[in-house]
């Protein structure tokens, strides 16, 4: 019973005209970031399908993911239609093979059925680095999800001994690795981080593979909590005020969380550049008009790539910073 608010992706034109069509529906929209927003009841994506933050934190979410047909005929409609014929639904892999198909529904259902994410439970540790997906977005996806991440480095004694599902070990680690042995010794199965992003992007798939140290006796165990977990239905909490629903994420320069539409986010749609920081376009030197069309990366990460500082608009395109 949520209302609805929608989450956009693809390029900045797409999303420009999402935009537009969901306000002239009077629709309520998420700030335009290339971040998961915990605001989010609708991911809109057009073709083709990617397993970006957007795709994986919504999935875990149980979120309605639905293809940009749904605002091109609710505007056709004058009014927003039902969704499920325009569900990100079928049988089979994605173009690239990144996503079960099938995962949008059986995780929508799940919540649907449940009130809870795919990841609902799950206690893990993080030890290392996290480089795809990185540590900020796998911190978001496993709260949009329900899980719980205790700890992000050492020390873990204090969590291993009440009780660990996973260890995500960051790759290069040895097996003679002193928080390894920790692990082992109490027989917390280590995984690296694509086990969280194939369980949720990829059910029904075999993780075997993502197991590390022959810990797979002990991260089938785990792997079965979860789903005994899955089954548990929890009380539906009240819906929270827009007000007391934030992404926690304020502008660089005021410090303010309010705003959001007119607020950047460093990065591009890919997720593979940027910092992720955001500044209000009126709070940049010297500041915006408007919203740019394009990208957009804040001034250190400009100058990381030795492009031209930027005075006046981002200048960076997700292109052309590869």
């Amino acid at each position: 019973h949520e209302p609805a608010r929608f989450l956009l992706s693809g390029h900045r034109l797409q999303r420009k005209g999402f935009q537009q069509i969901i306000k002239r529906l009077n629709g309520r929209l998420c700030r335009d970031s290339h971040q998961w927003s915990y605001q989010a009841t609708h991911l809109i994506i057009p073709e083709p399908l990617r397993r970006t933050e957007k795709f994986f934190a919504a999935a875990a979410s149980g979120r309605w993911i639905l293809k940009s047909d749904y605002l091109t005929e609710s505007s056709q409609a004058e009014k927003f239609l039902p969704e499920e014929p325009y569900e990100w639904h079928k049988n089979g892999l994605s173009e690239d093979g990144a996503i079960n198909l099938e995962a949008p529904r059986k995780w929508r259902l799940l919540r649907q059925k449940t009130g809870h994410g795919a990841l609902y439970g799950m206690r893990i540790v993080i030890y290392g680095e996290c480089i795809a997906p990185p540590l900020d977005t796998l911190k978001r996806v496993v709260k949009a999800g329900d899980g719980t991440i205790l700890a992000t480095s050492p020390p873990y004694s204090r969590f291993i001994k009440t009780g660990v599902d996973f260890a995500v070990v960051g790759p290069g680690i040895p097996r003679t690795d002193i928080w390894v042995q920790e692990f082992l010794r109490h027989e917390t199965p280590c995984v690296s981080a694509d086990y969280l992003v194939e369980y949720v992007c990829k059910p029904g798939y075999s993780l075997d593979r993502h197991v590390q140290y022959n810990t797979h006796e002990w991260a089938a165990k785990s792997y079965s909590k979860l789903l005994s977990l899955s089954e548990e239905i929890i009380a539906d909490a009240d819906t929270p005020d827009d007000e007391e629903v934030t992404d926690d994420l304020a502008c660089q320069v005021c410090g303010s969380t309010d705003r959001g539409e007119v607020m950047l986010i460093c990065g591009d749609e890919s997720g593979s550049g940027g910092c992720g920081l955001g500044m209000h376009i009126d709070c940049l030197d010297p500041p915006l008009e408007h919203v740019p069309e394009e990208d957009w990366f804040c001034p250190k990460c400009t100058d990381s790539t030795n492009k031209p500082s930027q005075s006046t608009k981002k200048t960076v395109s997700s292109k052309s910073k590869r």
